[in-house]
């Protein structure tokens, strides 16, 4: 391992690291102008006793538990690899719960090398905190990608559960993009923002393959649908691939 991954890896490097991210993300809430929409979607969840899964694609969503971890609790999950410890410390200077393990990705080959990291274990988890009318939140995509195509696990929590699956997407004028496979967003204080929310998705507890893979399609749509209308409302229009999907 080289000195700069071993440096990385520090205890006390990756806490100082999370505790300047959790600061700007603060500034960030605290200094932006952010336009809410369908707000009533969750707050009709955290008014009552209906807890839901809160859906964000991959590299988008560190913005977000500004928004609702003031509500009602709500715990986040966060992978077991080293970009995960990051998260977890920043999700712990934000006063966010987090749960660890990774999500469900598709395909047998990358079934098995899931159940070895906590997959399964996470999975439990956030079915056993919906039950006790905990709200939790995922990425529907997966690493390594492809980027901003929904995986099976964020159904089978909702077909688990009985919980809906609520897409949402938070974005700033001002941010920087890594060129990375989930396009990692750093959100920028000081500017126009905007938090949409999405139409609940229902899975049936008796759904059939076929019926969870159209209830993955659309949360798929769905999140699709929430990041372009909150880049519509700051003011960045999406590019469009040769297939006329957009890309953010």
């Amino acid at each position: 391992m080289s000195l700069g991954k071993r440096i990385l890896k520090s205890e006390t490097v990756q806490t100082a690291i999370a505790f300047v991210a959790a600061m700007l993300i603060k500034l960030v809430r605290r200094t932006s102008r952010f336009e809410v929409r369908r707000g009533d979607i969750a707050a009709r969840f955290w008014t009552g006793d209906e807890p839901f899964i809160g859906a964000t694609w991959h590299g988008q969503n560190l913005i977000l538990p500004t928004f609702w971890h003031n509500w009602r609790e709500m715990r986040i999950l966060v992978s077991r690899h080293g970009d995960g410890e990051i998260v977890s410390k920043i999700m712990h200077f934000l006063g966010v719960g987090t749960i660890r393990g990774s999500g469900v990705p598709k395909g047998e080959e990358r079934r098995e090398k899931f159940k070895g990291k906590g997959g399964a274990g996470a999975l439990r988890a956030m079915v056993r905190a919906l039950g006790e009318n905990i709200s939790v939140g995922m990425t529907a995509d997966l690493p390594p990608g492809p980027a901003r195509r929904a995986g099976d696990g964020i159904v089978m929590l909702a077909r688990l559960s009985g919980c809906p699956i609520v897409p949402v997407a938070a974005t700033t004028r001002a941010r920087v993009q890594l060129n990375n496979w989930d396009k990692f967003t750093i959100n920028l204080p000081f500017s126009k923002g905007a938090l949409v929310w999405g139409e609940p998705i229902y899975v049936a507890r008796d759904a059939d393959p076929e019926t969870l893979e159209e209830a993955r399609r659309r949360v798929e749509e769905g999140l699709n649908a929430v990041t372009a209308e909150a880049d519509q409302i700051v003011g960045r229009a999406p590019r469009r691939t040769a297939n006329g999907a957009a890309v953010h």
